[in-house]
């Protein structure tokens, strides 16, 4: 790897108690953005197979301590940073207090969820869960919601796996994994379950890295004909095992993703309470079964079953997730190449230069040039005005664009231009995200947004939708045209 590429922090912890989902789905979209973004992973306590498999991933390790509060960890995290470092946070402990502290100190921040808790800080949250609608997050403005399967955070075997000309599914042999470390032993007693109604069939049995009972599996299995045990397999073995069988038994989680990715008669046995939304919606969009429908299952059916979950699957996964990924990551880092700071005195200059652009004043609600002692005047008045907020963006020491939000009665009415060396190089929508979510900082309360742009004026359209602006009926002011948009902010603290 190119040592130009920048570093992506990833932060999440596995191990045999708290199972490997974190970590597995941090080290897929490490592997989808590796081309990009170098991986540096952060994990406390890691066994020696788990780092293992991190390093296969991402060789730069950094060991967690052990900390009082969560506050104290992270300071630590933010001490290892540099300014501007991408994050990624993958566990139910990174709260929003957590995601606050760090950007806070102006690190880009992704936030890999699945209980939709709290209030997101992040500038990127990811859910690849299906059924989850934009209106169940509260989030800071401007921030980007990746949700559903085309976000599907599968290892790069299995997005192969996805885009693969279908083969005939063979029925006769069964896959099972309870996840990549299965404390309860539910491994075992799925077995059971499985050779009960399916003697005949061959079971291959996958355990992951953290799975505390390999013995006893061992053991159980010993002499059982037609069993056959696979520990610790790296993701491209998986996938060939998976193609190998017809019919897949998992949890709910990443590992039915997979399976679906590869295809199959998916039956679904879920071992965890955060998995059941999972279930649900894999059972109600025609991709899964529930296990415990198996013994209503006649045997004669199973191959139309698989064939229709197995057409749906391939509507639904299509492989090209890395692609979506790494526009979205892409896209956050150019926003995080850029320092924040708000406006001062000695910026007058710079705002009035900008202010009076040619191509800034003729999409300015009114076109004239703005005199010098104007400026001066209504600059010292915006500065001094605690419901205004100016911020100015640079890149490399040098200024880039700026952005105006001024408040009155509870709406703040955004200005923003991007200076007209830097245009064409998306910045118009890295500085707008970058300022609305530090305005979360810096604004307590619930608040709304509006912004103007003109009806031929298309860049700054799409920069509005595309950071959740709703449109709203256009206005006409001094004989032109104006497309409007209004974002509503709720309290972070509701």
């Amino acid at each position: 790897m190119s040592p130009a590429h920048p570093r992506l922090v990833f932060r999440a912890d596995g191990n045999a108690t708290i199972g490997l989902g974190h970590v597995t789905r941090c080290l897929a979209l490490a592997a989808m953005l590796a081309p990009d973004f170098e991986g540096i992973f952060a994990i406390h306590d890691p066994g020696p197979a788990v780092l293992r498999q991190i390093r296969a991933i991402c060789p730069t390790v950094l060991v967690v301590p052990a900390f009082a509060t969560l506050a104290q960890e992270a300071d630590w995290l933010l001490s290892q940073l540099p300014p501007g470092q991408l994050v990624v946070l993958d566990g139910y402990q990174f709260t929003a207090d957590y995601q606050r502290r760090l950007g806070n100190r102006g690190q880009g921040l992704v936030y890999l969820d699945d209980l939709l808790r709290h209030y997101q800080w992040a500038d990127v949250v990811i859910n690849q869960a299906g059924g989850i609608t934009p209106a169940e997050y509260r989030q800071i403005p401007g921030g980007e919601l990746c949700l559903g399967p085309a976000y599907a955070l599968l290892r790069p075997p299995f997005q192969a796996a996805a885009q693969r000309v279908e083969t005939g599914l063979d029925l006769e042999r069964i896959f099972l994994n309870m996840g990549g470390a299965d404390p309860q032993n539910h491994t075992l007693r799925t077995l059971h379950q499985l050779r009960q109604r399916f003697p005949h069939k061959s079971l291959a049995v996958v355990t992951g890295a953290a799975y505390p009972h390999q013995p006893e599996l061992a053991r159980a299995t010993s002499g059982l004909p037609g069993v056959y045990l696979y520990h610790n397999l790296g993701a491209a073995e998986l996938a060939d095992l998976l193609g190998l069988c017809g019919l897949h038994v998992c949890p709910p989680s990443g590992m039915a993703y997979e399976c679906c990715a590869v295809g199959g008669l998916v039956l679904l046995h879920p071992i965890a309470d955060n998995q059941q939304r999972l279930f649900t919606y894999l059972t109600e969009a025609g991709l899964a079964r529930p296990l415990a429908e198996l013994e209503a299952m006649a045997d004669d059916a199973l191959p139309e079953l698989a064939h229709q979950l197995r057409l749906r699957q391939r509507a639904v996964f299509d492989g090209a997730a890395a692609q979506r990924f790494r526009r979205v990551f892409q896209q956050l880092h150019t926003a995080y190449q850029l320092t924040l700071r708000r406006a001062v005195v000695a910026d007058a200059r710079q705002y009035f230069e900008w202010a009076n652009d040619s191509a800034v004043r003729s999409n300015a609600l009114q076109a004239e040039p703005i005199a010098w002692t104007t400026h001066e005047a209504w600059f010292s008045r915006r500065l001094a005005d605690a419901d205004s907020f100016l911020y100015i963006f640079e890149r490399a020491g040098q200024p880039v664009g700026q952005v105006r939000v001024e408040f009155a009665e509870g709406e703040g009415t955004i200005d923003y231009s991007v200076a007209a060396g830097f245009r064409g190089q998306g910045l118009g929508l890295a500085v707008l995200r970058r300022a609305l979510g530090q305005l979360r900082h810096d604004k307590t309360g619930s608040w709304a947004l509006l912004g103007q742009v003109k009806a031929a004026n298309l860049p700054s359209a799409r920069v509005f939708h595309r950071l959740g602006f709703a449109p709203l009926t256009p206005v006409r002011v001094h004989g032109e045209m104006y497309d409007v948009f209004r974002l509503d902010v709720t309290s972070a603290a509701e």
